[in-house]
């Protein structure tokens, strides 16, 4: 190698992360873990102890009051004063990351969460989406183009063929969907991605996404304890909840909405007698009929 050349190794996956991210690892142990050495730094971004050095001095000198070095563990210790400055701190964002390494859908060696809790969660059956079918979906989207597709809907003994033009994806708590809107029945509808038993992408659509009003109305759902209940034990489903003033208003698009209330057991009105069952109840059951009208008959898709 000549003097002025420089040698270049290829660039790790962690390798190419800038400094804001490292900042960022730096900020998320601190917060969920209250300490972090260089070789936490080391070992997960793959960069030299000098480089993990100037890291954690940056660190330091954009938050001056978060962490300190404790000689006797050689280690950085958050402070009782520490403010997360790179990281979103809510419980919500740990536990989505949490599901996602209990799941596998998110590889350990790309989280931030270094300890983790033994955590595990309730498995039910999932429909399987192909990845030939999501791309092509994904590409009619993009390129605002129709599907052509081969449909098994539940009200049919036999498949049929239809062309939509999507436009959205939705997901109702077991199954994804494509929103989309559906050239022989005249209508946005929602599709189920498992019953699409073939498809290829069409031609231009002229379908304007913001026709379809379902799907971008919101709708306001006010849950409460069910009344059946002690207030002893209201005053725990409104914990559970987190509920205020004995109520909680869950927001939902249209289109989304009867999937909310079947999730949530809604879909019939309270029965008395089954209160310890069904310990929470829809509130405003008659303001939300005009738009889900299926709450009327209680009847599903």
């Amino acid at each position: 190698m000549k003097n002025n050349e420089i040698a270049i190794s290829p660039p790790g996956k962690r390798g190419r992360w800038g400094q804001e991210r490292r900042l960022e690892f730096i900020d998320s142990r601190l917060y969920w873990e209250g300490r972090l050495n260089r070789g936490a730094l080391t070992d997960f971004f793959g960069i030299s102890v000098q480089q993990a050095s100037l890291d954690l001095a940056e660190y330091m000198r954009v938050a001056p009051n978060n962490t300190i070095y404790d000689l006797s563990q050689k280690t950085y210790l958050a402070t009782e004063q520490f403010q997360p400055v790179f990281t979103d701190p809510s419980s919500a964002r740990y536990l989505a990351e949490l599901y996602a390494l209990t799941t596998g859908v998110l590889a350990a060696d790309i989280s931030f969460l270094g300890w983790t809790p033994s955590a595990d969660i309730v498995r039910h059956p999932t429909r399987l989406v192909p990845h030939a079918v999501l791309r092509q979906t994904l590409a009619a989207i993009r390129e605002r183009r129709s599907l052509k597709i081969t449909y098994q809907a539940m009200g049919r003994a036999e498949p049929t063929e239809r062309v939509i033009s999507p436009h959205a994806l939705g997901y109702d708590g077991y199954r994804w969907h494509v929103r989309g809107y559906c050239h022989l029945r005249r209508d946005h509808r929602d599709f189920v991605f498992a019953r699409i038993l073939a498809l290829s992408v069409g031609d231009l659509s002229d379908v304007d996404a913001q026709a379809d009003v379902e799907w971008h109305r919101i709708l306001d759902v006010v849950i409460a304890p069910n009344p059946a209940l002690t207030a002893a034990q209201q005053r725990v489903i409104e914990l559970d909840y987190g509920m205020a003033e004995g109520q909680l208003i869950v927001k939902t698009r249209q289109a989304l909405g009867f999937y909310l209330l079947k999730r949530l057991g809604l879909t019939q009105p309270p029965a008395p007698a089954r209160a310890h069952e069904q310990q929470i109840v829809l509130v405003n059951r008659d303001a939300l009929i005009p738009y889900l009208p299926q709450l009327a008959s209680g009847s599903g898709e």
